[in-house]
């Protein structure tokens, strides 16, 4: 059985930004908080953002606070903020971080902090609209019922559960996006394809959207990154992230997300590196359960199979394609990025505890776990 559906609608397209406003206003909303940070606010974007807002009648409280892996505490002190204000509408303006902050935002307008409370919890009053102005294509948020949150209670990553109300694809926002942001969530975009392909309850939508983006990054992810101002290679990149962001709100994401989310949290190194690293073993642990999924991935990257590979050979060509991407694009290894691998080793239990390990395809022990990490640093130098 295969189940899917549609969080928010989107609005896609060069010069999408200037509608801002308007469509804000549409949602009944007279006084937002705009939720970004400090680097994304001094963007052209997120003047453009501000300017539509504004010509619309609409009044605006900014909130910029918001960090990498956003904390409870930045959301803590945002819902607070949000509640004195009185602000009927939120406005995300950024990538995944600036999103995901702003649902749990969100979800303490109308209720009491802590936000951790709701930690995996749908059952709180409802917050206001969220409006999400993407400006960097990984992380596929705008279309996802998640909003994960750095718990630094438990150095944990959680999640809140919240959908935006509408998001907004501008590719003339993203131009400036560096190539090493670039290239991160572009291997994000795949691992969130790959993994939702491959998961423990997949579907037919969230497979076609899937591929499809995984052949956009593969097609366009290199160009990006040499020339920003490629709207052509900046629009596909933001279509591959929201549907792969579509795709696995659907079926969801597994161990690589469960081993990306735990680096993270340890080490606090970029998302998307993480998931580039950990993909290639993912998949090749995947072979050997469902071999003609991983072959689905592959293909959609371009390989051709001859037919006669065997179910872990498929696992092996899939994921020497992924390091080869990751490469190309700059991903260093873990050792370059200062992580012992005794040190990644030791994550194993973390990884287990983690939300997106209660979807991975086939049970794993901790001892198979410390192989998969050891050959993530032994497999990629």
């Amino acid at each position: 059985m295969g189940r899917y559906a549609q969080t928010c609608p989107i609005i896609c397209g060069a010069g999408t930004i200037s509608l801002l406003g308007e469509e804000t206003k549409k949602l009944g909303c007279t006084k937002v908080m705009i939720v970004s940070d400090e680097t994304v606010a001094k963007l052209d974007g997120y003047s453009k953002a501000k300017e539509s807002l504004t010509n619309a009648g609409i009044e605006i409280v900014e909130f910029k606070k918001v960090i990498a892996d956003p904390p409870d505490y930045i959301i803590n002190e945002g819902g607070e903020i949000a509640k004195t204000e009185k602000i009927n509408g939120i406005v995300a303006i950024g990538g995944g971080s600036p999103m995901d902050a702003a649902k749990g935002i969100n979800v303490l307008i109308n209720n009491p902090a802590p936000v951790n409370q709701y930690f995996g919890n749908p059952f709180y009053t409802p917050g206001v609209p969220v409006i999400m102005v993407v400006t960097t294509a990984g992380t596929g948020s705008e279309s996802t019922s998640i909003g994960v949150i750095t718990d630094t209670i438990n150095n944990a990553k959680n999640s809140v559960i919240c959908n935006s109300t509408l998001g907004i694809l501008d590719p003339e926002i993203t131009t400036s996006v560096p190539a090493d942001v670039t290239a991160n969530t572009g291997m994000d975009t795949i691992s969130h394809a790959a993994e939702s392909i491959t998961a423990q309850y997949p579907n037919p939508k969230s497979e076609l959207l899937a591929s499809d983006a995984i052949k956009k990054v593969f097609a366009s992810l290199e160009t990006a990154m040499k020339d920003g101002k490629n709207i052509e290679a900046r629009e596909n990149l933001l279509l591959a992230s929201n549907f792969a962001g579509l795709a696995f709100n659907d079926s969801l994401v597994h161990l690589g997300h469960a081993i990306a989310h735990s680096v993270g949290a340890k080490f606090h190194i970029p998302h998307g590196a993480v998931c580039a690293l950990g993909l290639p073993e993912v998949m090749k642990y995947v072979s050997g359960i469902k071999a003609d999924k991983v072959k689905v991935v592959g293909e959609a990257m371009g390989i051709s199979f001859n037919g006669k590979e065997t179910d872990l050979e498929i696992g092996e060509i899939v994921a020497a394609e992924i390091r080869k991407l990751a490469k190309k694009v700059g991903i260093k290894s873990l050792e370059e990025q200062g992580i012992a691998k005794e040190g990644l080793i030791s994550i194993a239990d973390m990884v287990l505890t983690d939300a997106c390990y209660n979807f991975v395809p086939k049970q794993l022990t901790k001892e198979e776990i410390q192989v998969i990490l050891a050959d993530i640093y032994d497999n990629y130098k």
